[in-house]
């Protein structure tokens, strides 16, 4: 009998231990913490019920806005590169192992909604992107996230380095087939960049049509300077 009295005691006790364990997945003040978050929450209902302060969150599997801020300079996103002041823009991080081609968006603060465009977003690189229309930005608490689209490349992007020699300076690309065939189509993607990756969502694009083997031909490249730009990827067919 008196051995059936311990077992029950130590079973009670092992009961109790286990319930004061599962508790550690709350905070002090009794809120939930990341540990309770479930990782296949739906990304395009809102994140929060509560105003949040903007930055550092993660808007899709992986890809993490790091900064929402107020942005004055040249506007790309279209393209004119005019001038623009006080434009809502976010510096955006793709942690994941995914080359995103398009990615659109839209963040809802306590001051208004916001649409962004990224193009050409590589896998473990950064990029600044402006707000569409030029909205004016203000306030950084942020209510919700949204995503619009989102398509990967259906091929892994490259320069094509053995097929392709590719150079350039301020407004022009000049390319060379470097194959023993024709390469039709051949098309050279670039974007801007700054000290913090890529700047703009923007992806600019040059045509070269058709290349026979070993001809170089150079092609016009508005917003190409040698200083502030880099080659994303070429593509072409033969």
């Amino acid at each position: 009998m008196r051995k059936k009295i311990i077992c029950l005691l130590v079973f009670l006790l092992s009961v109790l231990f286990c319930f004061g364990s599962c508790k550690d997945h709350t905070d002090q003040n009794g809120e939930t913490t990341d540990a309770d978050v479930s990782s296949d929450m739906n990304i395009t209902t809102a994140r929060s019920a509560d105003p949040v302060p903007a930055g550092d969150f993660e808007l899709i599997d992986g890809v993490y806005v790091t900064k929402i801020f107020s942005y004055s300079g040249a506007y790309f996103e279209d393209g004119s590169n005019d001038a623009c002041e006080g434009v809502c823009a976010v510096c955006l991080y793709n942690a994941s192992p995914v080359h995103y081609q398009y990615l659109r968006f839209t963040l809802k603060t306590t001051d208004g909604e916001f649409t962004f465009s990224a193009t050409t977003l590589f896998a473990g690189s950064s990029m600044t992107v402006l707000s569409e229309n030029k909205e004016a930005y203000k306030s950084d608490l942020l209510l919700s996230s949204q995503i619009l689209s989102a398509a990967p490349f259906s091929e892994t992007p490259s320069v094509h380095l053995d097929s392709l020699q590719i150079t350039y300076t301020d407004g022009f690309i000049n390319v060379k087939n470097l194959t023993d065939q024709k390469l039709e189509n051949v098309y050279v993607y670039y974007k801007n960049t700054d000290e913090n990756g890529y700047l703009g969502g923007i992806t600019y694009r040059t045509s070269f049509g058709e290349l026979e083997a070993g001809e170089v031909r150079q092609g016009s490249a508005q917003n190409m300077h040698k200083d502030s730009c880099k080659v994303v990827f070429a593509t072409y067919g033969s």
